[in-house]
């Protein structure tokens, strides 16, 4: 999506044509310049959706960000099987999401749990920040992620995994004050296909400890519609993400990928675009280890303004 404003400018002229989707990037071969077909491209690019960096997966992005002055409203929410003889819950997130460049996207996310047998609370905000290093498309395609985090110590929605798993929380804890880094990679093997990794830092300002995680995993685009179509309720685009996510252990006893001391999930997950701005998306995450939850019910729903 970041490369439209220069394609269309250089439509004419361009050898490749850059299909605008939610997979990035994609390159469709030369096919013989015509006032057609730059038609069509101004259409398609036009026509393309707003939501970038997450397509089908919660927790890992790739490096597909807003263009500028895209906006999006998303609602996401988890739904636990905790296991273990603890409560379940519920937990929800509204986010805010804006393009200010076309290498630069910030958003603002707000969320709140519930437990079994408590009332609903407040979780706390998260504004993030990602920039995409360069402007083409090159090699791994880095994007550099800063989120700064102040949450409640009992906060549920699950954004991504870090560090040990298994201490007990004090619930008398003061709001914590976290900053959250990651070093996004991702390429487009076709143009269906899309790989991506994340590796994560995230340090409490309180106490100065760092903890790590990563996230890996891929887009799949199993339908798209490219007709340019009015603003209704016909299927788009149809995404399949899967997703392996997890701790990787801490500053004061160093890295580890144990199973006896970390939390790690596998995620299958399945986002439909609609021709009218809408997005559903509908995902599973399941524990791999011991410390993990059972199992995650996990939804979003988004529209785009463009």
């Amino acid at each position: 999506m970041q490369l439209q404003n220069s394609l269309i400018a250089n439509c004419s002229t361009v050898d490749p044509i850059w299909m605008g989707d939610r997979k990035g990037e994609s390159v469709v071969k030369k096919l013989g310049l015509s006032a057609g077909r730059n038609a069509f491209l101004v259409l398609v690019l036009a026509a393309s959706p707003a939501t970038a960096g997450n397509e089908a997966n919660f927790v890992l992005y790739n490096q597909n960000v807003a263009e500028k002055g895209e906006v999006e409203v998303e609602f996401l929410s988890d739904f636990s099987n905790v296991g273990g003889g603890e409560p379940n819950y519920t937990a929800q997130v509204i986010e805010l999401e804006y393009g200010v460049t076309d290498r630069w996207t910030t958003a603002l996310y707000v969320e709140g749990n519930k437990e079994e047998g408590d009332d609903y609370q407040f979780g706390g905000w998260r504004f993030e920040n990602r920039l995409r290093v360069f402007e083409g498309n090159v090699f791994l395609n880095p994007v550099l992620y800063a989120e700064y985090e102040q949450l409640q110590p009992e906060h549920k929605y699950l954004f991504e995994v870090v560090g040990r798993a298994g201490e007990e929380e004090d619930e008398d804890e003061a709001t914590e004050h976290e900053l959250e880094t990651r070093l996004i990679l991702g390429q487009d093997v076709t143009d269906r296909l899309n790989l991506a990794f994340n590796w994560i830092n995230e340090v409490n300002f309180d106490n100065g400890e760092w903890e790590f995680g990563y996230a890996a995993g891929l887009n799949y685009v199993l339908f798209e519609d490219e007709e340019q179509r009015s603003r209704s309720w016909e299927i788009k685009e149809l995404i399949l993400g899967l997703e392996f996510y997890g701790g990787l252990g801490d500053s004061a006893e160093g890295l580890t990928l144990s199973g006896s001391e970390t939390a790690q999930y596998a995620g299958i997950n399945l986002k439909t675009e609609f021709a009218n701005g809408f997005e559903i998306g509908v995902g599973g995450a399941f524990g791999l280890t011991d410390l993990s939850e059972d199992a995650l019910l996990r939804t979003s729903l988004s529209y785009a303004f463009e």
